[in-house]
């Protein structure tokens, strides 16, 4: 598939109302405007994440070669019934006047466009944000592993438990966090400061994850180029700070635990403090920019709300 660039993908939203409306509702937001304190609940596990321990003990064993799509995890009904929720909460007023018309009639032409395009929109492709999700999971909270093991490096394939072909409870959790990122609408607008990485504050984003590593052992980031369909979702774990700038250690999906076990140096991204300027030199080539959303947290918590239903 072609590379998707940003004026190509901007000129594509430009042409649905609906997502106008979308935009409006990314600008109140304000991706980097609030240093509010998070409502979670520290860990209280003081040991750190540790990919070697708490990675998996497989990699994100759908990249390469053939990633699955966001469709493949979400249909137009969900998205339509996402949108439905998302704006009768919060800007229900707003959008029916904005819309000329009643809400609940505007909703599906707008579901449609957003579905078509839910590759350009949704966020990473692959596993990768849901086997994140899990391992953060796992770590946080050891009594959420689904299986006999004592950390998510003993587990060796997603299937696991192997020997019990009845049930898959790892793949369960890895797919209900991956699926979750799609029919958050919070999650799309704030992604879309990856298209405009000139709106994003590397300073502010560097504060933000080291105080979120600091109090839960990890924090979740996109990382993207130029062709937005490449997106990849990593957690950070720990951090050097210098006079220049913030360099974070890096426990990537794709990657199993063992790697991390057998090496000293894993992936870095990092800021430049006195250019605000993002350091991504592992992944030279391919990424040029990341994006630390906090709602993928909250986006997360209702994941694991819903195991137990």
């Amino acid at each position: 598939m072609a590379g998707l660039t940003r004026r190509k993908l901007l000129c594509g939203l430009s042409l649905s109302a609906g997502v106008g409306v979308l935009s409006v509702a990314a600008r109140e937001s304000r991706l980097f405007a609030s240093d509010s304190e998070s409502a979670f609940t520290p860990i209280a596990d003081e040991g750190g994440f540790d990919p070697a321990v708490n990675g998996f003990g497989f990699d994100n064993y759908s990249t390469p070669p053939v990633p699955p799509e966001p469709t493949d995890f979400v249909s137009e009904s969900d998205v339509r019934e996402a949108l439905t929720a998302y704006w009768s909460d919060r800007f229900q007023n707003q959008m029916t006047i904005a819309l000329g018309g009643g809400l609940e009639s505007q909703i599906g032409p707008i579901a449609e466009r957003l579905y078509t395009n839910a590759n350009r929109l949704f966020g990473t492709k692959g596993y990768c944000y849901g086997m994140a999700a899990a391992a953060q999971w796992y770590f946080e909270e050891p009594a959420a592993l689904p299986v006999d093991r004592d950390s998510a490096s003993e587990i060796e394939h997603v299937n696991d438990p192997l020997e019990d072909q009845s049930s898959a409870p790892v793949r369960n959790d890895i797919e209900r966090f991956h699926r979750s990122q799609f029919l958050n609408v919070d999650s799309w607008l704030e992604r879309w400061a990856l298209l405009r990485p000139e709106w994003i504050d590397y300073r502010s984003q560097a504060r933000k994850l080291r105080a979120t590593i600091d109090e839960f052992g990890s924090a979740g980031v996109t990382i993207t180029g130029e062709n937005v369909l490449r997106g990849h979702y990593v957690l950070l774990y720990d951090y050097d700070v210098t006079d220049s700038g913030v360099t974070f250690a890096v426990y990537d999906p794709n990657d199993g635990a063992e790697e991390y076990a057998e090496t000293d140096e894993p992936p870095m991204i990092g800021v430049d403090t006195t250019s605000d300027e993002p350091l991504l030199e592992w992944y030279d080539g391919k990424y040029d920019r990341f994006l630390f959303n906090p709602q993928d947290r909250r986006i997360r918590a209702g994941a694991r709300s819903d195991r137990a239903r």
